[in-house]
């Protein structure tokens, strides 16, 4: 077997990216700690850090006195030159987020999940990542990388999506290849709780977390000690047992979580489209609440396993009347924080993590 080597030039490359990724990161830092944290030489970071605010993508300013003749410098990400965007692909709707290196949404944009076939979601996808793109054209910014959350089961590493809910005939899809080839830039893939979450830790260190995305479908997410875990196929919550052959459930099997917990089950129980679930919240106050003790269940049994200190609960079903309450109740003596949050973003997650993996792919 042939032996592999680390070169100069790619050592390089490597102190490079660490160094950015640490200044994106921390969002605002000093040359001083960057050497320090890294253990990178002055020389060292001080030549990098002017590669990256020669080509735009760090700025350094001066900030404040810190002693008898001495100046302290702030270097932060750029904000003005370069965005990354992101994709949310989800039954529940198609969205998408416009953000700087310095991870400030740019542009949000969404629309209503039109497809019904494989070819469509992907053209759906396509139509409004060009959307996109022409808004930082039209704003003087330059892509920089692109990253796309999906719903279903997703394998990460091998840029596939293995499985699309929506889509009963789905086959195996490239998804990082397709579109790193469609539209020429760094493309990240993941499941879209564990983008949520990653978009939740990018703005706030969380080193033992939760996240649920409940909706159409029931997504989780868990990180451990600062790193979040594998996701393909692993974390399907809402496929684990609610009721000993019970409802047909859209993967093909009975008694899912989600036949029971998720927007859809909840309706199709009473009779009724969605909507109504959010319009007429009393008339089904019962079924919400039946669906939201289940989900407290399942709840309660992720926190024993995993004993994260905060919970993030997000998605739709978060907004109906008594959900969430019922989803937490049995949490309600434990030692943990809990957060429910609808509007956290996988699109924003996706973004943050396509900067991050193109720069350790050294596409900068």
């Amino acid at each position: 077997m042939a032996k592999r080597y680390i070169t100069q030039g790619m050592q390089k490359k490597n102190t490079l990216a660490d160094i950015f990724i640490m200044i994106l990161e921390k969002k605002q830092t000093t040359r001083r700690e960057i050497e320090f944290e890294t253990g990178f030489s002055w020389g060292t970071v001080s030549a990098n850090v002017a590669f990256l605010m020669e080509k735009g993508y760090v700025t350094e300013e001066k900030s404040e006195q810190s002693g008898v003749g001495r100046t302290t410098y702030t270097v932060r990400p750029g904000a003005t030159r370069f965005a990354a965007i992101g994709l949310d692909l989800n039954r529940s709707g198609i969205s998408c987020e416009v953000i700087g290196l310095d991870a400030l949404v740019r542009q949000s944009l969404r629309e209503d999940f039109r497809a019904s076939t494989q070819a469509e979601v992907i053209a759906q996808a396509e139509a409004l990542c060009r959307r996109a793109l022409a808004w930082c054209e039209e704003h003087a910014l330059t892509p920089f990388s692109l990253g796309i959350a999906m719903q279903g089961a997703v394998d990460g590493r091998a840029g596939l999506s293995l499985r699309f809910p929506a889509i009963r005939d789905w086959q195996v899809c490239n998804v990082k290849e397709h579109f790193s080839k469609k539209f020429r830039l760094p493309v990240y893939l993941g499941h879209d709780p564990k983008c949520m979450l990653l978009g939740e830790m990018h703005r706030e260190r969380q080193e033992n977390s939760l996240l649920l995305r409940i909706d159409d479908g029931i997504g989780m997410a868990v990180s451990l000690d600062g790193r979040i875990l594998d996701d393909t196929e692993r974390l399907e919550l809402g496929h684990t047992v609610a009721v000993p052959d019970g409802a047909r459930c859209g993967c093909g099997r009975r008694g899912c979580l989600e036949a029971y917990a998720a927007i859809p089950a909840i309706a199709a129980r009473d009779g009724v489209g969605a909507e109504e679930l959010f319009t007429a919240p009393l008339h089904h106050a019962a079924s919400i609440a039946e669906a939201g003790r289940m989900m407290s269940t399942a709840l309660y049994n992720m926190y024993v396993l995993f004993k994260p200190r905060r919970l993030i609960l997000t998605g739709k079903a978060t907004q109906l009347a008594g959900y969430a309450e019922s989803a937490i109740a049995s949490l309600a003596e434990e030692e943990v924080e809990i957060i429910v949050n609808p509007h956290v973003s996988a699109a924003y997650g996706a973004a943050v993590e396509s900067m991050k993996s193109a720069i350790k792919a050294f596409a900068i």
